[in-house]
């Protein structure tokens, strides 16, 4: 979590393989959007969070944008790509995860009588990312840092809502919303056509594997020999929902997913085994839920466990192991899960 001069990491951010770095800057970007400049109220969260990116799932974030930035001059454009594509993943979910209230897929919200907590997504992050870097290829990258740097130069040490936003983007590029329709992208539902979903040889590369997948293949060892937190998230995540208990089996013990250092893996890895039904990864299951309070780890398990379809075992194995570790959750993480376990137990 980021502050003022300081930031506070959780020790699951150190996986053993640089992946966390995205984290830290991340944190960084904050303190340019998220302190220096803040959003005036929660219908505004993107103006936060949009440029910063990522950060574990969006756990605390502020300009996606700015993150990405700094992870492409650190790590390459490649892993920049990459996370940009993870982003994208996630925000078909959270539209998905909003069909019936699409309100929540805005970026300008009307959030009366809502429990922020309660519509938290990767919409304010990834969405605003997704405008962001639409004006960007509009106007162009220098063009666009020069807009940015004068954007922060203006508003420093003040909160702002949408509004103040676009009217100094239109002041600043005359005629912007005769090319962007600025109102569909701030005040409408879904992703807008013009938004770009990402591409790059790597991302390409590891999308493919995973619909290989499907037809029984598991990556060479030469095709992954590089890979680190994102790669294997990636993939894990363009899996089929659907998966044979022995392809999960034959997955981990060639590259030991379920031992992962990299919750963001491990936790991907259990989901895909918990579908499957590998009631021998159960153990690891349970170990995580006792021992990690993040929500980002804990409500994609509790989830899988409560949805597997006719699996009365799973669901009862769920409310037991909530019962035991529940005390050690934050007030926030326990209302999530408890919600989570009502609406599917």
């Amino acid at each position: 979590m980021e502050n003022p001069r300081m930031v506070f990491l959780t020790p699951t951010v150190i996986k053993g393989d640089a992946s966390g770095s995205e984290v830290v800057a991340h944190e960084l970007a904050h303190s340019w959007t998220g302190n220096l400049i803040t959003n005036k109220n929660n219908e505004h969260f993107w103006l936060n969070e949009v440029k910063e990116q990522n950060a574990e799932k969006h756990e605390g974030g502020s300009w996606p944008l700015l993150e990405r930035r700094i992870v492409e001059a650190v790590q390459g454009k490649d892993i920049a790509s990459l996370d940009i594509g993870i982003g994208w993943k996630w925000l078909v979910k959270d539209m998905e995860r909003f069909k019936d209230n699409m309100e929540f897929t805005k970026l300008k919200t009307c959030q009366a009588g809502v429990d922020p907590d309660d519509v938290y997504s990767v919409v304010p992050y990834e969405k605003g990312f997704q405008f962001l870097l639409r004006i960007e290829r509009q106007i162009g990258r220098p063009a666009f840092d020069d807009f940015l740097k004068k954007y922060i130069g203006t508003f420093k040490f003040q909160s702002i809502d949408t509004d103040v936003f676009l009217h100094f983007l239109k002041a600043y590029v005359p005629g912007i919303e005769n090319e962007i329709d600025l109102k569909l992208w701030t005040e409408g539902t879904g992703i807008p056509p013009d938004a770009m979903e990402p591409v790059s040889n790597v991302y390409s590369k590891i999308v493919s594997l995973a619909n290989e997948f499907k037809l029984g293949r598991i990556p060479r060892e030469d095709e992954v020999a590089d890979w680190k937190g994102q790669e294997w998230e990636l993939y894990l995540e363009n899996l089929p929902k659907s998966v044979e208990a022995s392809q999960v089996t034959a997955l981990d013990a060639l590259y030991h997913l379920s031992e992962s250092k990299n919750y963001v893996v491990k936790v991907a890895f259990l989901q895909l085994a918990i579908s499957a039904r590998c009631t021998d990864y159960y153990g690891v299951v349970e170990k995580i839920l006792k021992e990690v309070g993040r929500i980002l780890y804990l409500r994609p398990l509790y989830t899988a466990l409560v949805q597997c379809a006719g699996e009365e075992e799973d669901k009862t194995f769920a409310r037991r192991v909530f019962s035991k570790a529940c005390d050690c959750y934050h007030p926030i993480a326990q209302a999530v899960i408890e919600a989570t376990l009502a609406k599917n137990v």
